[in-house]
């Protein structure tokens, strides 16, 4: 493989490959109540495709099948995980756990993805409202997550599983539209919830021993950072704190003139149609120029409105309308902030 296509370094961290954008959850803190693109899951044919070409190329480190969407909803996925498998492909699965269950669960450990992250986010009965999981209550839905890392305690091999918690400091400025959204505000908050998982996780189980030195780890974790709970070497809890992404689109935005962005250089996605889009956190495909069907990832990471976008980043210059859209912000000096900070943050603060 060669060591870069232009000004991209290779491999690349992450291709998302969107397997479907359809989800059985409807999360206030998600966009996928506002996503105007046409519902869809990828055929069996192009994944396989996709990860013929990520084998023989070494183009991407880890495979996520995700951009929008629940995985769980594709008919074949364990078909195209266990495909993934046999070419050698490392694999993530992003899930809300609600279907994570019994056969699935069990084929997908042996199919040895890489990589599960079970998308808990709300951790109490209050922020589980916000899911918009219809027919499924809390206590289930907890049962269903506790179930998921019971399996991994006691069933061990390959397959890593992160159960993921948001956080909310400082939510009326990143959220102003929605002030009644809240998950943990709070360091104490977040830490409480945290104790209150690893119990209900470890209690009763052949590592239970390990809860003390767990419960350490949680006494030092921080609302205002991301912080990774280790449990075992397949097993921790993972905290990150909530954005705008459901509702930043939807406002009269002063545009991005510089600025960072990884997207491209780390992570880009394939939606379910073939379609590419520059980062993961494109869900409606805006800045999609190409298709997967008649261009290879390698083509298209050749094109000229491709490199131009990476360029343009790698001085510090915003290029793209929708990049422009999403490193600004709706006042003048949250936009300048918001430059200021992507630059410090993804050139300093993330790489040390």
């Amino acid at each position: 493989m060669t060591e870069s296509i232009g000004v991209i370094k290779l491999p690349i961290s992450r291709l998302h490959m969107e397997l479907t954008n359809i989800c059985d959850f409807s999360c206030e803190f998600c966009p996928d109540s506002r996503m105007r693109r046409q519902r869809g899951t990828m055929s069996f044919e192009m994944a396989k495709s996709i990860i013929d070409d990520i084998s023989r190329t070494r183009i991407a480190r880890l495979l996520l099948f995700h951009v929008m969407g629940e995985p769980a909803l594709h008919p074949h996925l364990v078909d195209i995980a266990e495909y993934a498998h046999a070419k050698h492909v490392d694999v993530c699965i992003t899930t809300n756990g609600s279907r994570m269950k019994g056969d699935l669960l069990n084929a997908l450990i042996k199919a040895n993805i890489k990589r599960m992250i079970v998308s808990l986010q709300t951790p109490d009965e209050s922020t589980f409202s916000m899911r918009g999981a219809r027919g499924l209550s809390f206590e289930e839905y907890a049962e269903h997550i506790t179930s998921i890392a019971r399996t991994f305690i006691q069933k061990g091999g390959e397959t890593e599983l992160t159960v993921s918690f948001l956080s909310s400091p400082l939510r009326k400025l990143i959220i102003p539209v929605a002030k009644e959204f809240s998950i943990a505000d709070t360091s104490k908050k977040l830490r409480e919830y945290l104790r209150i998982w690893a119990e209900r996780i470890l209690r009763g189980t052949s590592i239970e021993n390990r809860l003390s030195g767990v419960l350490k780890q949680i006494n030092r974790v921080r609302s205002f950072k991301e912080n990774k709970v280790v449990i075992t070497d397949k097993l921790s809890f993972h905290t990150r704190i909530v954005g705008d992404w459901a509702t930043h689109f939807d406002s009269k935005i002063i545009e991005a003139r510089f600025g960072y962005c990884c997207g491209i250089q780390e992570n880009f996605g394939i939606l379910w149609d073939g379609a590419y889009t520059f980062c993961c956190a494109d869900y409606e495909g805006r800045t999609s120029t190409h298709n997967y069907r008649d261009t290879s990832i390698q083509d298209y990471l050749q094109k000229e409105v491709v490199q131009k976008v990476v360029k343009g980043f790698e001085s510090f210059r915003v290029l793209h309308p929708h990049c422009r859209q999403c490193l600004g912000d709706k006042s003048m000096l949250n936009a300048l902030v918001k430059q200021i900070g992507s630059i410090i943050y993804f050139k300093w603060i993330k790489q040390n």
